[in-house]
């Protein structure tokens, strides 16, 4: 089969990388000439011509060029060089798939973004003020392949990318070998886990390696204390379905156990079968039952519904027709008691036909039952352009993130970031858009993705965190912006001063060391120290859980300002004998979904295996110091609110 046709093949309705490739053609809509808005005969790739914003403004931008912040390495003269593909933001980071990467460069998977300085921001102009910072990549050994997907960890220490080997389809590889971040999967298609606990360090655990053209996208998931990882084999080839992964995060190993098609669950180990394309899950613990629901878009054969208590028998509950189910996520509480969910279109071409439609659903007959009869009905459906003609995906709807409020931040292709906005008028549920921007940076030609589209914007996802959207344009970059009509949540990132103290740094076999954690905050705060799983907690207010060579010591109370205290044994036996490093302490606002490390809480601490009290009481206790740390601590703290109330 030519190039051509194997890619016209691999995606006949599906994926945005996998369509011929070509340049951005014109389009029409009748009397509509704004060519800055979209309409008119234009030029796609010209940036001057979408300047244009409706009750938006952009807060900053980043180019990937290089890691550090966007005022020394995002500028747009100085890009990534390849196309970017999905964002996730979790905490303090939002996470950056990457389609190619060319000279100067080259084989980067991922990058990690600082986001904090937006969650810390307390005022508008604080906000205005904050900047997106790069601060590692992950490398991507396989130029040929793609990272289509990111997801992370519901603690934000894992990222999984879902890859492809469609680089080299639209002639996007570059054989000159990269050594910037660290290496990746070399695999053409797989699923992969990275380590991003530091993120300035990420590291690649695991991967599952088990298909030739791999997966077009992945969700994360824990369910009753296991982690999983459902990955979505596109590809119509007789291999596309659902792929449950599960994950352990003490060797990093991905472990099929099942597969589903709408024929049903493959738990056997037989994981042959599936003829229809499909192309993306999200999941979603139901804010009415609290079960694991799926929404999975099937393309032709519309958006699925999946019980996923048991990952080995997952179960149809409902389903909804329609064409060219790309994308759907459920509103993440009921509104006004009704289960919500959006499903979006993908559209490679028209001629004077949709540009695509987003559908607003009630799913509220999920409750109802199950007999294979379509039980979510539509309330309202919204389209950029009726009348339109295009081709390479152009003006197609992609992505989107349903956020608290009613929002939707919806990532339009050539149509930017569109802001839609979920609202009910007595009986009748409206879907109507409320603002758009258009990223539009002025990148090098020569750096943008010239084997399917160059059109700019050309966007692929825009996910929400904290009033603020960050989007990723696939030729130009990320980008942060702000909705006038979408309020900020003011200090999403609190001052929190914490500090360690051990009994000492030396310890023989089975001695207690007593730790102290300091904490001075501005509001109440959840904390967790980390230590090496050889070590064992023998007492103090706290819980443990134990994954991959860590263990978490999280205390049981929140707190404002105190010293909190647990006692932990050292290792026996001679082969103990080594250092060992304790923490980062880390803090959560948010009761434990998310959490930040507090910079410069870690200690290294020797084992001596032989427990013969060789060294007497090794070190002292650790409380007297640790108060008058605290002490200081606090004191810095009260400065630092008052700096902010002159400000």
């Amino acid at each position: 089969m030519s190039r051509r046709g194997f890619v016209r093949a691999a995606a006949v309705a599906g994926g945005a990388a996998t369509l011929g490739a070509g340049t951005a053609s014109a389009h029409r809509f009748g009397d509509d000439g704004d060519a800055s808005a979209g309409g008119g005969d234009h030029d796609h790739s010209d940036p001057n011509q979408h300047r244009r914003a409706e009750g938006t403004e952009l807060l900053d931008y980043h180019s990937l060029g290089g890691a550090g912040p966007s005022s020394e390495s995002g500028r747009p003269d100085e890009p990534h060089y390849g196309a970017i593909t999905e964002i996730r933001a979790v905490g303090d980071y939002a996470y950056v798939g990457i389609f190619s990467s060319d000279d100067p460069t080259n084989d980067r998977g991922m990058a990690i973004l600082d986001v904090s300085e937006f969650n810390g921001a307390r005022t508008l102009s604080e906000l205005r003020d904050a900047e997106l910072r790069v601060r590692s990549f992950v490398r991507n050994d396989n130029p040929a392949s793609a990272v289509m997907d990111v997801k992370v960890s519901d603690d934000g220490d894992y990222v999984f990318l879902s890859k492809q080997p469609y680089t080299a389809l639209f002639e996007e590889t570059d054989p000159t070998p990269g050594v910037e971040g660290e290496s990746a999967s070399p695999s053409a298609g797989a699923v992969v886990a990275v380590d991003v606990s530091d993120p300035d360090a990420p590291r690649v655990v695991g991967s599952y390696d088990g298909w030739t053209t791999g997966v077009h996208n992945a969700c994360y998931h824990r369910i009753d204390g296991g982690e999983y990882v459902f990955a979505v084999k596109d590809l119509n080839d007789g291999t596309a379905g659902l792929y449950v992964l599960e994950f352990d995060r003490t060797t990093g190993a991905l472990v099929p156990v099942n597969k589903w098609t709408p024929d049903g669950n493959l738990a056997d180990g037989d994981l042959d079968g599936g003829l229809a394309y499909v192309h993306d899950i999200v999941v979603q613990d139901d804010p009415r039952t609290g079960r694991p629901y799926g929404y999975l878009s099937y393309w032709d054969a519309g958006l699925r519904v999946l019980d996923l208590s048991d990952p080995t028998d997952v179960e149809e509950i409902g389903r909804f027709e329609m064409g060219a189910a790309h994308y759907a996520e459920p509103a993440p509480a009921l509104t006004r008691d009704k289960r919500i969910v959006v499903a979006g279109q993908e559209t490679p071409s028209r001629a004077d036909g949709t540009t695509g439609t987003i559908h607003l659903l009630d799913a509220d007959g999920l409750d109802d039952g199950y007999d294979g009869s379509p039980n979510l009905a539509e309330l309202d459906v919204w389209e950029w352009r009726s009348e339109a003609t295009f081709d390479d995906f152009t003006l197609s709807p992609h992505n989107f993130d349903v956020a608290a409020g009613g929002w939707v931040h919806l990532a339009h292709y050539h149509g930017g970031v569109r802001y839609l906005r979920i609202d009910r008028t007595g009986d009748r549920w409206e879907l109507d858009e409320e603002g758009y921007y258009l990223p539009h940076r002025d990148v090098p030609e020569e750096s943008k993705m010239e084997g399917l589209n160059t059109a700019a914007p050309f966007t692929w996802a825009a996910v929400e965190r904290g009033g603020v959207t960050f989007a990723s344009d696939i030729n130009s970059g990320v980008y942060a912006i702000r909705h006038e009509h979408v309020p900020f949540e003011t200090g999403r990132r609190a001052d929190v001063i914490a500090e360690r103290e051990d009994d000492g740094s030396a310890f023989v076999a089975g001695q207690t060391n007593r730790v102290d954690v300091a904490v001075a905050a501005d509001r109440p705060v959840r904390v967790r120290d980390r230590l090496p799983s050889e070590w064992t907690v023998v007492g103090g207010g706290v819980s443990t859980e134990t994954a991959g060579g860590t263990t978490r010591v999280e205390f049981d109370r929140p707190v404002r300002g105190d010293t909190l205290t647990y006692f932990a044994e050292a290792p026996s036996g001679f082969d103990a004998s080594r250092r060992y490093t304790f923490g980062p302490v880390e803090y959560s606002l948010d009761g434990g979904e998310t959490w930040t490390p507090a910079p410069e809480t870690t200690e290294e601490n020797v084992v001596l295996g032989a427990n013969s009290g060789a060294l007497g009481a090794v070190g002292i206790a650790g409380t007297g110091g640790a108060l008058y740390r605290f002490r200081n601590a606090a004191r810095r703290l009260v400065g630092r609110i008052r700096e902010h109330g002159n400000e």
